[in-house]
Order: C-alpha cells, then sequence, then structure tokens
C-alpha cells in the first residue's frame, strides 16, 4: 500500500486461489475447467462456470493434499529441494510399479486424507 500511495500508483486486490486457476487457465487455453486446487493448507475442486465466476464443489475437511505430502516426503526421508511434491513424483516413476493404497474419505463433495 505504501507503494502504491509513494508511486501514485493504483493497488488491486488480487485472490490468491484465483491467480493460480487464472494462470493455469490462461496457459491450458481452457474455457470453463474444473481445478484441483492444492496450494499450502488449501484442497479444494473448483470449477469455472459459464456465468464467469468460480464455484467450490469441494474441499477438505481435515489435512490438505498439499500437507500431506510434505509430511509423507519427511516420514520417508524425502528431501525438500526442490520439492517434495515433486520428489515423491520421481520416487514413484523408479518404484518399480508397486502400488500402495492409502485411505481417503469422501463425504458428498467433500474429502479427507488422514
Amino acid at each position: 500500500r505504501t507503494l502504491s500511495l509513494l508511486w501514485n500508483i493504483p493497488l488491486i486486490a488480487v485472490n490468491h486461489c484465483v491467480g493460480h486457476i487464472e494462470m493455469g487457465r490462461m496457459a491450458c487455453g481452457s474455457s470453463n475447467p474444473v481445478v484441483l486446487y492444492v496450494s499450502g493448507g488449501n484442497t479444494q475442486v473448483i470449477c469455472y462456470n459459464d456465468s464467469g465466476r468460480y464455484c467450490i464443489f469441494g474441499e477438505t475437511i481435515d489435512i490438505a493434499v498439499g500437507n500431506c505430502l510434505d509430511r509423507f516426503a519427511r516420514v520417508i526421508g524425502l528431501s525438500n529441494d526442490p520439492s517434495p511434491g515433486y520428489n515423491i513424483e520421481q520416487e514413484a516413476k523408479n518404484g518399480g510399479g508397486k502400488y500402495i493404497e492409502l485411505p481417503y474419505t469422501v463425504k458428498g463433495m467433500d474429502v479427507s486424507f488422514s
């Protein structure tokens, strides 16, 4: 706000979540995506409807997917560099095809990963 006032430049509020989705929408050229938004402590299933608004279909009711992946990486000893999610993905690619079912619950449109 101080820089806006100092340089007489308008300050425009941007919703962090919508900013992420809009970047993805622009990069993919999608007009009405359904998105699994996973960022930090947030996990939401969101759609973009024809009226130009976002609608939240569901969200996590306990631990967010990002936090779950961070904890999982820490437990199995993976590095945070460049990111836990990326390192889990690389391990999965080299995992020899072994599938481990993890618990989850769907309650209506909400999800639970604990």
